[in-house]
């Protein structure tokens, strides 16, 4: 099977066979699609990883950053909806940024009459809930730094290396700026399901900010937590990929949603 190409994601196959379902992996603030890869070792052949690769970053570093969600959204629903000549059911997953991006995604696909079968968002408050606390892309650097070390998403030694962060955090901050200038407008309900998932201890996503979710789709709307912050899914990932595996390979799920 000729696997899509496109400079907007990475295709980690598992065999030839044919794929059940290609999950496409949207990565958070600063992170570059390969935080995912080492998932292919953790999930069956039936599902196939898109890594999606956003410019300004890794591969993609010498590219100029997107300004907007919007515009990233438009551009990536282009790509999924090429991909998806082939035929191949597929799911979103994304994490904090990655989350209210997949979902942007989804709602631009809706209106082309295309549906991931499942939308899986981590770590991020509903859509309508965006806003709730103070800004903080555009604080001084320090402050900043200091706000991504609470978050305990990276390694101390990257923190600690004065190189990186004249390299990286300016990624990380315009990303910040992405989801706080994000704009939610209402729009026709998804069609399909929405599975939520967050720390329980995560700080940045109050848990009642989650309910909001389920108004964004005409499906059923589940919450899993898991213990752990805003970066559960290191702790607790063969948790959340057992969870994955049961989510996207259930029967009704091996049709395809459209």
């Amino acid at each position: 099977m000729q696997r899509p190409s496109s400079p907007w994601f990475s295709v980690l196959a598992s065999g030839a066979q044919l794929p059940v379902l290609r999950l496409y992996c949207f990565p958070y603030a600063g992170a570059g699609h390969t935080v995912f890869q080492h998932w292919r070792a953790g999930l069956p052949s039936d599902i196939e990883l898109a890594l999606v690769k956003l410019p300004g970053r890794g591969a993609r570093f010498g590219e100029p950053r997107a300004t907007s969600l919007a515009e990233l959204a438009e551009a990536l629903a282009v790509e999924v909806a090429q991909a998806y000549a082939d035929g191949i059911p597929f799911a979103f997953f994304g994490h904090s940024m990655g989350a209210l991006l997949a979902f942007e995604t989804a709602r631009q696909l809706a209106r082309q009459g295309l549906s991931p079968a499942q939308l899986l968002v981590s770590a991020r408050t509903a859509p309508l809930a965006h806003g709730w606390r103070e800004r903080l892309a555009n604080l001084p650097q320090a402050q900043f730094l200091e706000i991504i070390r609470g978050m305990n998403g990276l390694p101390q030694e990257l923190l600690d290396n004065p190189e990186w962060i004249e390299l990286f955090l300016p990624i990380i901050r315009d990303d910040f700026a992405l989801c706080e200038d994000y704009c939610y407008h209402p729009a026709p309900l998804l069609p399909c399901p929405i599975q939520v998932l967050a720390g329980e201890t995560d700080a940045s996503v109050p848990l009642s900010l989650l309910d909001g979710w389920a108004q964004e789709s005409q499906a059923e709307c589940r919450t899993w937590l898991f213990p752990g912050g805003h970066f559960y899914l290191f702790e607790q990932e063969a948790e959340l990929l057992a969870l994955i595996q049961r989510l996207l390979l259930s029967d009704p799920l091996r049709q395809v949603a459209n």
